[in-house]
């Protein structure tokens, strides 16, 4: 099982989930109808995520897909064994907030 992501900028959203996040490319396309690649955490090796940038030439294909969402209500929830990695990773390399301390004892950092 894999969850797809419509994306209107697949350079950025490849190079989130890579270098950022550090995901492995699996598989990658690019067609006339659009491109893109499925991702895995490094440590799973199995298909987590694939991200895909439709063309006009793909038949499901909306204008809409190219505007960014006021909200899309996603989350993507990676477990860590150190919230504090990941501030000094992502600080100055990609927008976020938080870490929070949510009610059960879990910290939360949103990007």
């Amino acid at each position: 099982m894999k969850t797809v992501v419509r994306c209107a900028d697949f350079a950025r959203s490849r190079d989130f989930y890579t270098r950022i996040l550090g995901f492995s490319v699996i598989e990658e396309w690019s067609e006339p109808q659009g491109r893109g690649c499925i991702l895995s955490p490094v440590s799973a090796g199995l298909p987590a995520i694939e991200i895909y940038q439709m063309t006009e030439r793909d038949p499901r294909y909306d204008e809409s897909f190219t505007r960014p969402l006021s909200s899309d209500k996603t989350d993507l929830q990676l477990r860590t064994d150190s919230v504090e990695h990941w501030v000094e990773r992502l600080r100055g390399v990609w927008e976020f907030t938080g870490p929070d301390d949510l009610p059960w004892g879990q910290q939360e950092k949103s990007g």
